[in-house]
C-alpha cells in the first residue's frame, strides 16, 4: 500500500519498536513487535501515544508477525483502557498482524470490555499485513471526511 503520510518519530521500547505517522489532523501509529508484549510492555508505549498523539483518537496497527508472545488478561485490559481512556482518548480504530489464531478471542474480548465501559474501540486480529494497514487507514480516513 502506498503511503499518504509523513513519518513523525520512531521510538523503541522494551521489546516493541513504535513508528508514528503524521496523515491530516490525525496521527497513525504502527507497533511492530521484537519480543513478548504484555500489559508491563505497552504501558510505556500508551504513555509515549499519549503525548505525542494530536487527537482524542488513536489508530494503530500491531505487528507482530515475528509470533512473540502477546497475553493480555482482562485486568490488563481494563487497565490499558483506563489509561488511554483517563489519557483523553475516546476513539480507539486497530489491527493486529498476527498467524496466532487465539488472538481472535482477545480481540473480541477488548471489543466487548470497550463496549461495555462505552470506549468506542473497533478491533480486528488478521494474518495479513496489507488487510490490517486498509482497516486503519479507511477508518482514518472516515474520521478525516466527518470532520467540518
Amino acid at each position: 500500500m502506498e503511503r499518504e503520510y509523513q513519518t513523525t518519530s520512531e521510538t523503541t521500547f522494551r521489546n516493541c519498536v513504535l513508528t508514528s505517522y503524521d496523515y491530516g489532523s490525525e496521527q497513525l501509529h504502527i507497533l511492530r513487535t521484537t519480543g513478548p508484549l504484555g500489559r508491563r510492555e505497552r504501558i510505556p508505549i500508551f504513555e509515549h501515544i499519549l503525548k505525542i498523539n494530536s487527537s482524542g483518537k488513536l489508530f494503530y496497527t500491531l505487528d507482530n508477525r515475528g509470533g512473540h508472545e502477546i497475553e493480555l488478561s482482562p485486568e490488563d485490559m481494563d487497565v490499558l483502557n483506563n489509561l488511554l481512556m483517563t489519557g483523553g482518548i475516546n476513539y480507539v480504530r486497530g489491527a493486529v498482524i498476527t498467524s496466532d489464531d487465539a488472538y481472535s478471542i482477545l480481540v473480541s474480548m477488548a471489543n466487548a470490555k470497550a463496549k461495555a465501559h462505552n470506549f468506542e474501540v473497533e478491533l480486528i486480529s488478521t494474518t495479513n499485513h496489507d488487510e490490517a494497514e486498509t482497516f486503519v487507514v479507511s477508518k482514518l480516513r472516515e474520521c478525516l471526511r466527518a470532520e467540518p
